[in-house]
């Protein structure tokens, strides 16, 4: 016979197990090769589809500098572009570098290919140190603790033509992590932690 604390302890187990469960299928669906039009039909006949190269265009809304790179190629992530992107998504405050997780990357130019944007995504946050997630937060109570930014796994952007309940709404669909808009800052925060959920602009 199983206790009543027991049951309610399996209930928690299996709710928390299935929010991990979720978690790690939307940071896999951002890691999956991603299909070019027509390829679906290529799929469905057995057919081995073409994957098409995967480029970002990046601005760094701080620093001035400019990225347009292809990261992804021929079933590999290109290192030098990876170095070069963490290069422009530094903490500008203390000059820190830190490797970018690629599946952020990959959520980014998700969402570019469906907001059919050839623009640049301003990059307002990218990698923030620990020192400077920590003096932020003396600043402003939002900032969380153990921000994904000081991992490498979050940036806030912004997309020219692409208002932010459109981004959101982009955002949110692909469903690869966490999505909090900003109005009041004009960004878009993304990242490739748990599916959640935050902000005043409905998707």
């Amino acid at each position: 016979m199983v206790s009543r604390m027991t049951r309610r302890g399996l209930i928690g187990l299996g709710a928390a197990a299935a929010s991990c469960a979720l978690a790690q299928s939307a940071l896999a669906s951002a890691r999956l090769p991603l299909l070019r039009p027509g390829d679906h039909a290529a799929v469905a006949t057995g057919a081995t589809p073409s994957v098409a190269a995967r480029e970002l265009r990046l601005l760094n809304t701080h620093t001035g500098e400019k990225l347009k790179r292809v990261y992804w190629a021929e079933g590999r992530y290109e290192p030098e572009a990876l170095k070069e992107i963490a290069h422009l998504m530094r903490d500008h405050r203390s000059d820190e570098r830190h490797e970018i997780d690629p599946a952020l990357l990959d959520a980014l130019h998700a969402m570019r290919l469906k907001l059919d944007s050839g623009e640049d995504f301003h990059i307002i946050s990218g990698y923030r140190s620990p020192a400077t997630n920590a003096q932020m937060r003396e600043n402003n109570a939002g900032v969380a603790r153990k921000s994904y930014h000081m991992r490498g796994m979050a940036v806030d952007i912004r997309l020219p033509g692409r208002d932010l309940p459109r981004l959101r709404k982009v955002a949110v669909n692909i469903g690869f992590g966490g999505v909090g808009d900003y109005p009041r800052s004009d960004f878009l925060h993304v990242d490739v932690g748990p599916v959640r959920q935050w902000g005043s602009t409905r998707a």
